[in-house]
């Protein structure tokens, strides 16, 4: 509702109010006037000096934040702790491997040792021929090769027969040569443990006895397997070689019958055996 204008004519009285004329508004604020921090601003009015958006009707804005605090020690620490993380995970994605410390992912060293699928190529067993043949049949020689993420892996197998036996013989003799190249750990730390484990499976009728050997690889064992009657009655034997990252076993295995009239060769002899066509296989691997 408007307010009228005083009759036309009629006078004000002197040190008198005028009923008609419209109060001043106390929150107008004078023109390009800026309002002390925190004075409440009318609504519709634009953003305050920091950005700050004005309150509902009546209410004055929040106070514009104070000073920043400086960040803690442990904040930045945190940081860093994420910041060295990542670049280790992703060094760890692009390589596969951290470092080359022997750990698991480290390079592999093989010693030189190349692969090859047939080993019988390269294990002639001329010690082995010294006193026995290799039986030329067929079915009597295996040989296969596996290359894997882990490692590669060639196996021979052939069967020697004792030129003195008697046609009817039961005796079975054999040797056995596996080679692997390691190519994802080093099997350095478990090597003396696998073969001194072969003493734990001994029972009443049969032994089996460790020992290490040396000049020969960076270490080797000697694993013979004996009858239960007497350390002469011998199963079989294996040497285990291991240089670098590459190892390599060959194993005489003998199984003789009751009537046969042949004497296997005595535990030295197969040591001197084993350790001599051992040498000639990784050397062959090396050529």
């Amino acid at each position: 509702m408007s307010i009228p204008n005083p009759p036309p004519g009629q006078p004000t009285p002197p040190n008198q109010p005028n009923p008609y004329q419209q109060t001043p508004n106390p929150y107008q604020q004078p023109q390009g006037a800026v309002p002390p921090q925190g004075a409440p601003q009318a609504f519709g009015q634009p953003p305050g000096p920091y950005g700050q958006q004005p309150g509902p009707y009546g209410q004055p804005p929040a106070p514009p934040a104070g000073p920043r605090k400086p960040t803690p020690g442990w904040v930045w620490g945190i940081g860093g702790v994420v910041v060295a993380s990542a670049l280790w995970a992703g060094a760890l994605f692009a390589t596969g491997h951290l470092g080359s410390d022997g750990g698991s992912g480290a390079k592999a060293d093989l010693a030189g040792y190349r692969y090859t699928k047939n080993l019988c190529d390269v294990s002639p067993l001329d010690a082995f021929k010294k006193k026995y043949e290799i039986d030329l049949d067929a079915s009597s020689t295996t040989h296969y090769g596996s290359r894997q993420k882990g490692f590669d892996l060639s196996y021979c197998s052939r069967k020697l027969k004792d030129p003195e036996a008697d046609a009817d013989s039961y005796s079975s003799i054999y040797v056995y040569s596996t080679a692997r190249w390691h190519k994802a750990t080093d099997p350095e730390g478990e090597f003396a443990s696998e073969q001194k484990a072969y003493e734990d499976q001994s029972q009443k009728t049969y032994t089996y006895k460790t020992k290490a050997v040396s000049g020969i690889g960076d270490e080797a064992y000697l694993v013979t397997d004996t009858s239960g009657s007497g350390d002469d009655d011998l199963n079989g034997m294996t040497l285990a070689v291991r240089e670098g990252w590459f190892t390599v076993e060959t194993r005489w295995s003998y199984y003789g019958g009751a009537d046969d009239k042949t004497e296997p060769p005595t535990a030295s002899e197969v040591e001197e055996m084993l350790k001599s066509d051992t040498r000639v296989t990784m050397d062959g691997l090396k050529k």
